[in-house]
């Protein structure tokens, strides 16, 4: 619609410099069917340049094809010129001066169509190369998020499979709880981004899976909120996968010190997610699933986030800072 309305303004512009400029020579009848004539032969050769000989012949057939397309086409337009005698300059006797002069206004509206044509094309090609770098890097998140879910389905459902075995009540309790977080990973872990609290809804589901499974230093797991965390989005699973690192790293399972503290505390529009587990000597969070979280920063916050990991005393750390989208 804006291409359409600046093509029309440009017309009429043109009418109207034309229509100026011829006044006083011709009365107003002639200079009404001058303007039109002009204006028409100026737009033919104007169109015919942007829409058939730059695209087709310049770009697919090369510029002495392209030439030889310009040169014929002022050869119409100059025969038309002829034929009608609209333009009397052109019949005068200082006939070269006329073709001087018909040849610079003309040549000017090819000009300025290949301008306007190669101001299209560049648009049109940021746009595909924008196009092409969201299609990636959604390809990327979808390569990212495919490496998380597996792993927490696999094991969520032999720790279900073992309670099953020793007719344990938790069992049903943590089907439950895994529809929900499954749920949540299907129909929600595909969008660019969630609420809050529905990532922290499903944080606390998945620490009530690991309670249900009666792990050792179940009573050190740890769960704070701070702030107001409605209303702000972020990526799906983002958080999800550091809880997850934590656990599976940890020494909570077997070690009645063990230990996950997991924080959640928003500041105006900044969200500060900290995560601390304890391990083994032997063991490191180091991995795919940090690896990710990073790929994923890196994707969504280019250069716009804050991810600190600590790592000492036997305890794992990670501090991350990011706003809120």
């Amino acid at each position: 619609m804006k291409k359409n309305s600046f093509h029309i303004l440009f017309w009429v512009f043109i009418a109207l410099y034309v229509f100026d400029y011829i006044i006083d020579i011709y009365d107003i009848k002639q200079s009404i069917v001058y303007t039109v004539f002009e204006t028409a032969i100026y737009a033919t050769e104007f169109y015919i340049n942007l829409l058939i000989l730059l695209p087709f012949v310049l770009e697919k057939r090369g510029k002495l094809l392209y030439g030889i397309g310009v040169i014929f086409l002022f050869i119409i337009c100059f025969g038309i010129v002829i034929i009608t005698g609209l333009n009397e300059g052109l019949l005068s006797p200082n006939l070269p001066r006329a073709i001087a002069s018909f040849l610079l206004n003309n040549s000017l509206f090819i000009v300025i169509s290949y301008f306007v044509w190669y101001f299209n094309k560049f648009e049109q090609e940021k746009q595909k190369r924008l196009q092409l770098e969201n299609e990636k890097l959604q390809t990327e998140m979808m390569l990212l998020k495919s490496q998380i879910s597996p792993h927490f389905l696999f094991n969520t459902l032999n720790n279900i499979y073992t309670l099953t075995l020793l007719n344990n009540d938790n069992a049903p309790k943590m089907l439950s709880a895994l529809s929900e977080i499954l749920r949540y990973f299907i129909y929600d872990g595909n969008k660019q981004t969630v609420f809050l609290d529905s990532e922290i809804e499903v944080v606390s589901k998945y620490i009530q899976l690991q309670k249900y499974r009666q792990i050792a230093g179940m009573n050190n797991i740890n769960f704070d909120i701070i702030g107001n965390v409605s209303g702000l989005k972020v990526p799906p699973l983002l958080f999800m996968t550091l809880v997850e690192n934590a656990f599976k790293h940890s020494n909570i399972i077997d070690n009645i010190n063990g230990f996950v503290a997991i924080k959640f505390e928003v500041k105006d529009t900044a969200i500060v997610f900290s995560i601390s587990n304890s391990f083994e000597t032997k063991q490191t969070n180091e991995g795919v699933g940090l690896n990710n979280i990073k790929s994923q920063l890196d994707i969504l916050y280019p250069k716009n986030y804050n991810l600190n990991i600590c790592n000492k005393n036997n305890q794992f750390n990670v501090d991350l800072q990011l706003n809120a989208k």
